[in-house]
This record gives structure tokens, C-alpha cells and sequence, in this order.
């Protein structure tokens, strides 16, 4: 599965719960079940998406490299926190975790960026950690969205 399979996908199920909240209505008493569902696809496409464009560009000939690196990283778990995502590129260059740094300073748009990606790894943990996040469906679309523009950033520098 590639990174673009990955984000497509997520978004085709987007539209179709988009589709079942026009069908059922917004009061429905499965909205909460398929918002938390979207937070949860949402959070992973976007940690799916890190791991494999750092791990694939860092592919070698020695087998057990890979093997290691898919260990350490592509098959841990980590949200995908900005923190995370440096702390992943500077294991491999530091220069990258910088690099990240530097081209979202440069974007007008940085801190909603940075506060999508991190409200949708706050909803995300308040429900595996039990708890209700009040993060709306429209909301988690849009965390989403905005945090594909990370992904993106990842994809040039690496």
C-alpha cells in the first residue's frame, strides 16, 4: 500500500459517511460512532503516511537495515505528532527534522497546520484512552486535510 493509496482511500470513506450523515441527519444517534471512527482513520492514514515515506526512502541493500528500520519505525506505534515526526527524521538526518521545521515557518498557514494535526492526535487519544473527544466530523475532515500538508512537506524533503 502506498502513501497515495492510503490517503485516497481515507478519503473516499470520508465520503461516505458524509453521504450516510445527509442520509440519516446530523442527530443520529450513530454520529459519534463514525466521527471517532473518522478521527481514528484519520490519525492513522497520517502515521501510516510518515513512516512509510521516511522508511521508503531509507530502503538499502542489507536486509537486516531494513528489518531494523521497519522495526524501530514503520511497525511501531507512534502518533503522528510534529515531535514524533522530527524525533523520526532526525534518526536518520538530523538536517531533515530541521529542514521540516524551516518549510512550515515558511507557510502562512503553519499554525493551523500545526494545531490540526495536533487536535486530531488529542481526539484520537482522548478516545483510546477512553474519554469522549468533542472534535466534531467536520472537524476531523479538516485536521485531516490540513495535516496532509506535513505529509506533503515530508514527501519534498526526503
Amino acid at each position: 500500500m502506498t502513501v497515495q493509496n492510503i490517503v485516497t482511500d481515507c478519503h473516499d470513506e470520508f465520503k461516505k459517511i458524509e453521504h450516510i450523515i445527509l442520509g440519516l441527519g446530523r442527530m443520529h444517534h450513530i454520529m459519534p460512532f463514525l466521527t471517532k471512527y473518522a478521527i481514528i482513520r484519520a490519525c492513522g492514514a497520517i502515521e501510516f503516511s510518515y513512516k512509510t515515506i521516511i522508511c521508503d526512502a531509507h530502503v538499502v541493500a542489507n536486509p537486516r537495515t531494513n528489518n531494523f528500520m521497519d522495526e524501530m519505525l514503520r511497525n511501531s506505534s507512534m502518533n503522528p505528532s510534529l515531535d514524533n515526526i522530527r524525533r523520526s527524521l532526525n534518526r536518520f538526518d538530523e538536517t531533515l527534522g530541521d529542514e521540516l521545521t524551516t518549510r512550515l515557518r515558511l507557510r502562512p498557514d503553519r499554525s493551523k497546520i500545526e494545531s490540526s494535526l495536533k487536535s486530531l492526535n488529542e481526539a484520537r487519544n482522548a478516545f483510546a484512552h477512553g474519554g469522549h473527544p468533542t472534535t466534531s466530523f467536520e472537524q476531523a475532515v479538516e485536521y485531516f486535510n490540513d495535516s496532509l500538508v506535513v505529509v506533503g512537506i515530508l514527501d519534498d524533503i526526503v
